[in-house]
């Protein structure tokens, strides 16, 4: 069907306050509340903290660039989905190249990728436990 008629309006559009207020009020900023971090199941920060200005571990053929100080902990991807991640303790720092190839990288196989984590972890959980005074009883095993 056809509308022989344009639409019209009933009532009159109604104007925000925007124009009225003040110029003041208007321009005036709000501060951002910084809200605390959210303590999360596994969150620990001394394991974190633990990777920083160390080399890279994980060593991926082809895509290291060790740089001690651009180094970030790169966490084990089994057993975490979309939105997860492993607990911190499972973190070995990496290279930005090497966290990149392992996290997305097309490269190589799960697998391979897994037994490179698993490798790194195995050496770095001593060099860890050293650097951050660990006993025993702290340190988990893959």
């Amino acid at each position: 069907m056809k509308r022989s008629a344009p639409l019209a309006r009933k009532t009159p559009m109604k104007r925000s306050a925007w124009p009225l207020a003040d110029r003041a009020t208007a321009l005036r900023r709000t501060e951002l509340k910084r809200r605390a971090r959210k303590v999360k199941t596994g969150d620990d920060k001394r394991m974190r903290d633990a990777c920083r200005g160390e080399p890279c571990y994980l060593r991926i053929p082809g895509a290291c660039a060790s740089d001690p100080t651009t180094s970030v902990p790169a966490h084990r991807n089994e057993g975490k989905g979309m939105g997860l991640k492993t607990p911190d303790v499972f973190t070995v720092p990496a290279c930005p190249a090497c966290h990149y190839e392992y996290d997305q990288g097309k490269r190589f196989l799960r697998e391979h990728k897994r037994a490179l984590w698993n490798a790194a972890y195995e050496r770095w959980e001593p060099a860890r436990a050293a650097k951050i005074g660990l006993k025993e009883e702290e340190t988990c095993a893959v």
